[in-house]
């Protein structure tokens, strides 16, 4: 797969003792066939440069587990009526906290947070349900690398 967006993650694949796993691109298009959608092509680039496991976010994105953590993280916004359609969610942090992407937003969406107990504040101050944390998803992840290789 030719990498445009994830540069820094395709040059950084070792962090300390951490090296990414990817998967293959059959694999990605498994997962896209088996959740019918579409993924943003900076997404595609992190599970094919680091689907199983990666080195740069403390959080659970293996793409074995993306089924479990759509159903649980939804089950979650239900929970509190928030409707976010059509999105993605890449990343949780226990049953109440995820990152994620709308799907039409591009190729390099942003990134949004999502928490239940609403600790997250908007532009107004006001405790919200969710905001966006990075303009692109390659944004958000070279932030990550960046934090990780300061930790080394």
């Amino acid at each position: 797969m030719e990498i445009q967006y994830l540069t820094k993650m395709k040059n950084n694949p070792k962090i300390g003792r951490w090296e990414n796993r990817g998967i293959s691109e059959q694999k990605i298009e498994k997962l896209e066939q088996d959740f019918k959608i579409k993924f943003p092509q900076a997404y595609k680039e992190f599970l094919f440069l680091g689907g199983e496991f990666q080195n740069c976010i403390d959080w659970n994105t293996n793409y074995q587990y993306l089924d479990w953590t759509q159903t649980n993280l939804k089950e979650s916004m239900d929970d509190v009526n928030l409707k976010l359609t059509p999105n993605f969610i890449f990343a949780d942090y226990n049953r109440d906290q995820c990152l994620f992407f709308f799907l039409d937003e591009g190729d390099n969406p942003p990134v949004y947070i999502y928490a239940e107990e609403k600790f997250h504040k908007n532009e107004k101050g006001e405790y919200v349900y969710y905001v966006k944390t990075n303009n692109s998803f390659s944004d958000f992840i070279d932030e990550c690398i960046d934090g990780a290789l300061k930790q080394k």
